[in-house]
């Protein structure tokens, strides 16, 4: 593996909030509550999980949109959690983020020239056009015409959308590429598409890509590990290919369980899941997972499991797998 672009240590995002039944004291929300993981130059690294997880806080709080509670993020030694403002206004030139309403992250009013070449004039990197000339090249690049510079959002499709947003992203030439569900609000025939396009450029311009995702089909097809979020922690790591041949926590097995077959006729069994998950401003003592797990056992309710190596470079967090001392 490369060298680490990405370092994330102890990353804690905390929200407190009004109680829901208007009570006086507040809430505490632990959207992200202890997640650790490295991201290496060129690799695609997932995150997964059902809606809620905490995956796209966990992505935001990396690039500092939100500001975390606790933890240390470092984008290629260079701590972002700590940096002063004019550090960071430098920083986010080398961390970029592709949203997933392509239309709702482009201003309307504005051309696609403009749009795409906004990021250079922001950072004093080119001006007028120059900046218009890169914008063009790099539109293409993307697999649009030039000419589509001096139109406006609007008059493009979703799929289309999506390539302005990416080729935005691009203009400063970044290390790293958070893609938040980047293909989820587009149509099934364009999706493949953007993932092919997402790929190319990435080994163009040799990305590290934190792709936020809920499909797996598209986590099978971009990524190199998979990480599996549960209430704001992380459950499992694992290579692609030994996550989805043999996952090892409870709910990575369960998620694994709902994905369609490629075809109707072939073996299934489903793992369905008792109740809901638990509310993020009270979690269960011990394991998040215990109150849902179709293994728990008594331990699983008193002691929360840590994030330990298993086999095949792989960590998970499950007493199954790592029993406590004393409880082998």
């Amino acid at each position: 593996m490369n060298r680490p672009l990405l370092e994330v240590e102890d990353l804690a995002t905390h929200f407190t909030v009004s109680h829901p039944f208007g009570l006086s004291r507040r809430a505490v929300v632990r959207a992200v509550d202890g997640v650790s993981f490295s991201l290496a130059e060129g690799e695609t690294f997932a995150l997964v999980g059902e809606s809620g997880c905490g995956k796209t806080t966990t992505g935001r709080s990396v690039l500092r949109l939100i500001e975390p509670t606790r933890g240390t993020v470092r984008l290629d030694g260079t701590d972002v959690t700590q940096a002063s403002k004019p550090v960071l206004r430098a920083l986010r030139r080398s961390m970029q983020l592709v949203f997933q309403d392509p239309y709702g992250s482009l201003n309307p009013r504005m051309t696609v020239g403009r749009l795409v070449a906004e990021p250079l004039v922001v950072h004093g990197l080119a001006s007028g056009r120059e900046a218009g000339e890169r914008a063009r090249e790099l539109l293409s690049r993307c697999g649009l015409a030039p000419w589509v510079a001096d139109r406006h959002p609007h008059a493009f499709s979703g799929g289309q959308r999506q390539r302005i947003v990416i080729a935005r992203a691009l203009i400063t030439d970044p290390q790293l590429l958070v893609a938040d569900e980047p293909v989820s609000a587009l149509d099934v025939s364009i999706q493949s598409q953007i993932i092919n396009l997402m790929i190319d450029v990435q080994k163009q311009f040799g990305l590290g890509f934190l792709l936020i995702s809920h499909d797996l089909g598209v986590v099978r097809h971009m990524a190199d590990r998979v990480a599996v979020m549960y209430l704001g922690r992380l459950v499992e790591v694992a290579p692609r290919q030994e996550f989805f041949s043999q996952p090892l926590h409870p709910y990575s097995q369960a998620l694994l369980s709902a994905v369609p077959r490629e075809h109707p006729q072939l073996p299934k069994t489903r793992i369905a899941l008792a109740g809901e998950p638990p509310s993020p401003t009270d979690p269960p003592p011990g394991c998040p997972f215990h109150t849902r797990c179709p293994h728990a056992m008594p331990v699983c309710s008193r002691v929360t499991p840590q994030l330990r190596p298993a086999a095949s470079g792989r960590t998970v967090a499950c007493h199954l797998h790592h029993p406590p001392e004393g409880l082998e």
